[in-house]
C-alpha cells in the first residue's frame, strides 16, 4: 500500500510545519506540474504544497516524472530532487489486462 501522507521533518527531528512541497516538470525545469490529493487524481493540489502541522500532506503523482523543490515555511531550501516517478502506465496497463497476474512473482 502506498503511504496515503507523506511527512517531512527538519533536521532536528521536528514536524516540518508549513513547509511548502514545489512540484515541477522533471529536468529541473521552473514548469509547475500538478500533483493530486488522492489515487484518482481528481482533486490537483495547490502548487506548493504546504504542509500541516505535522509536517503532512497528502500528495499522489500523475503519470509524468518530476522534479521537486522542498522549502521551509521562510522558502529557505531544503532539498530537491529530480526524476520522481509517477506509476509506470504501460506497467499498470499490463498488470490489469487478462492474465496480468501471471507477471507478479
Amino acid at each position: 500500500m502506498p503511504v496515503p501522507k507523506i511527512q517531512f521533518f527538519y533536521a532536528n527531528g521536528n514536524p516540518l510545519s508549513g513547509g511548502k512541497l514545489y512540484t515541477y516538470t522533471a529536468g529541473g525545469t521552473s514548469t509547475p506540474q500538478a500533483t493530486y490529493t488522492d489515487y484518482g487524481a481528481g482533486t490537483p493540489n495547490a502548487n506548493p504544497v504546504v504542509l500541516d502541522s505535522r509536517g503532512e500532506a497528502s500528495v499522489w503523482l500523475g503519470s509524468s516524472q518530476y522534479y521537486m523543490v522542498l522549502k521551509d515555511s521562510t522558502d529557505a531550501q531544503i532539498w530537491t530532487t529530480d526524476n520522481v516517478g509517477g506509476p509506470n502506465q504501460a506497467t499498470l496497463a499490463a498488470l490489469a489486462a487478462s492474465g496480468g497476474s501471471a507477471l507478479i512473482g
